[in-house]
């Protein structure tokens, strides 16, 4: 199946590294999109066609502010930059990257090598020769992505919480992440936290730790701490000016907030 939108019981896949099953379902939502499931449970969102169609909020956030990473936005097809993705799902944001920024160079870390193959056998990529895709767990396969660095960015995909291993909370992971990027580059996570922001101010401690500038954004609701949702971590090896921070604001989705440097004390309260 190549673009065509699949059926209600659409090809499925068996996942050995993380013994579950992967399909592709309608989106009761969007008839135009397709969801991907893993173990039964919504994992990303396509909109076939249309590669430049984010469908979650959380990651049109993540790709308005990496237009705005400076090692990216001096990317060219002459002097192309580089981007590594951990997590991959439905390669959603690398498909968008393809058309935003032709020529960019990808690398996507996914624990399921069957689930790459089975979301890329479905839906190709535009120009697979720029996208290599590395079987293993964002944490030990790092070393394996190492001979593509410096990257332009570091998108850390899996929905960070408080309940994540704590090793990959720690400063030392936060360092290795850092270490992947250039001068101008940045690391973005993506952390799925509750109440309070307990994850988000245990990642900015250790970013801090490791003499990184950090600012995080999300809806105002949840930077207040009170509701649940998705934040975006930004950690850089130098400071973004507050021009740049009132563009990752103004690029939304709206509504959001950014708070950066002090503000950041004040997290969840």
């Amino acid at each position: 199946m190549t673009g065509d939108r699949p059926s209600a019981l659409g090809p499925r896949v068996r996942l050995p590294a993380s013994g579950t099953e992967a399909g592709w379902e309608p989106d009761p939502y969007r008839p135009d999109a397709v969801v991907l499931t893993v173990g039964g449970a919504e994992q990303s969102t396509l909109v076939p066609g249309s590669p430049t169609t984010l469908v979650y909020e959380y990651l049109q956030r993540v790709a308005n502010i990496l237009d705005l990473v400076p090692a990216l936005s001096h990317h060219t097809p002459t002097e192309p930059a580089a981007i590594a993705h951990l997590g991959g799902g439905a390669l959603s944001l690398t498909r968008r990257l393809e058309v935003t920024h032709p020529g960019l160079k990808q690398v996507v870390v996914d624990l399921d090598q069957e689930l790459m193959d089975f979301v890329t056998s479905s839906y190709p990529l535009a120009t697979p020769s720029l996208t290599r895709i590395v079987a293993g767990d964002v944490e030990h396969a790092l070393g394996s992505v190492e001979s593509d660095a410096p990257f332009a960015a570091v998108v850390l995909d899996i929905a960070l919480d408080q309940h994540s291993p704590a090793r990959l909370l720690s400063a030392d992971y936060m360092g290795r992440l850092l270490s992947l990027t250039g001068p101008d580059g940045a690391v973005l996570i993506n952390i799925g936290d509750d109440g309070g922001l307990p994850a988000t101010r245990t990642i900015v401690a250790a970013c801090r730790s490791q003499g990184a500038s950090v600012f995080v954004t999300a809806p105002s609701d949840v930077l207040s701490g009170d509701y649940t949702g998705n934040v975006i971590l930004v950690a850089s090896r130098h400071a973004w000016p507050s021009e740049r921070l009132e563009q990752v604001k103004a690029a939304g989705p709206h509504p959001a907030s950014v708070f950066s440097g002090a503000e950041l004390d004040f997290l969840g309260s």
